[in-house]
């Protein structure tokens, strides 16, 4: 009960801020895209191995890369880069809203193109994607967040590579 009053709270607040929000948009397709913002939630190991080499991928495509991740198995225990933030439940205000520096940084960076990954919402990564300032952001289709994203796909896939494979081949044909 409380915790879907703190979270009724947290989609208010996004709300107002997002109306707020004065963004340059644009389609980025990615072979454009230079600057790259990643967001995924992370829920064990083999995830957070696969965010790495998504990453990495991306890196040796000559594409800088900056990955937020969101932990909220707090037993959970990763070593990141120095292109991987992880958000932890503590970094949050009691109505779920990111606090940190690191994600006001993130916020304000101006990517060709964000890509949140997470295929469940995700309050926190919600929040951020929708006050983004990148020129182009894409997630997966879910009805109440039309607002957020300039692309979105409706998808089955639940695993961090089978999503990214999805998007990029659709964010391939963007001319």
């Amino acid at each position: 009960m409380f915790s879907a009053l703190r979270l009724k709270s947290g989609f208010q607040k996004m709300k107002r801020e997002l109306k707020k929000l004065n963004r340059k948009k644009h389609s980025v397709s990615f072979t454009q895209a230079k600057n790259i913002g990643i967001l995924l939630t992370i829920r064990n190991q083999k995830e957070f191995e696969e965010a790495e080499h998504l990453a990495k991928g991306f890196q040796h495509e000559d594409k800088q890369v900056k990955v937020m991740i969101y932990i909220a198995d707090k037993t959970l225990k990763v070593n990141p880069n120095t292109h991987i933030e992880v958000l932890y439940e503590e970094d949050m205000s009691w109505n779920f809203i990111p606090q940190k520096e690191k994600i006001v940084q993130f916020v304000n960076h101006e990517f060709d193109l964000l890509l949140n990954l997470c295929t469940e919402v995700c309050f926190p990564l919600t929040y951020i994607s929708a006050l983004s300032k990148s020129l182009f952001k894409v997630g997966a289709y879910f009805p109440k967040q039309t607002a957020i994203f300039d692309f979105m796909l409706a998808t089955e896939e639940q695993s961090i590579t089978g999503f990214s494979t999805e998007l990029r081949y659709y964010l391939d044909k963007i001319k």
